[in-house]
């Protein structure tokens, strides 16, 4: 059963046509009426990421390296635009959407081999820049 990965933000993003002729990476908006996806991610501008296949398997690592590297790249010029983004993978058609587990992420971690989406997974991602500055407030924080 296929995975599909949404994405949310505070701004818009780039949208990337989805081609059936030319199949390749593609984002594009969430429909209005889909308020399954809409209730479970916080930022307005919501989107559909898929890769060369449609749906949003072969992100994972084990599928296919370029399309990985696809999303990181898109990911990467995305931060430029917004500080964070919030993600949700699940498997499309399923009743009851739930947050299962979560992990915050880097663009260059959605490339790395030990990454993998999953069903019901919320991701949360930002700039290696964005991790390291909140890593380093949290730590003179602490007395």
């Amino acid at each position: 059963m296929c995975l599909a990965l949404y994405i949310a933000s505070p701004k818009p993003l780039p949208v990337v046509p989805w081609d059936p002729k030319k199949a390749t990476f593609h984002v594009v908006p969430l429909e209005e009426n889909n308020h399954r996806i809409r209730k479970l991610l916080p930022y307005p501008h919501i989107y559909y990421v898929g890769s060369h296949e449609g749906c949003s398997c072969a992100f994972n690592y084990e599928h296919e390296l370029k399309a990985a590297l696809e999303l990181r790249d898109y990911l990467r010029r995305a931060l430029t635009i917004t500080h964070e983004i919030e993600g949700f993978s699940c498997r499309p058609g399923q009743p009851d959407l739930k947050v299962k587990h979560s992990v915050t992420i880097s663009p260059s971690g959605v490339a790395l081999p030990e990454f993998f989406l999953e069903d019901g997974q919320r991701l949360v991602f930002r700039s290696r820049k964005t991790m390291e500055a909140q890593r380093r407030r949290t730590l003179n924080a602490t007395p």
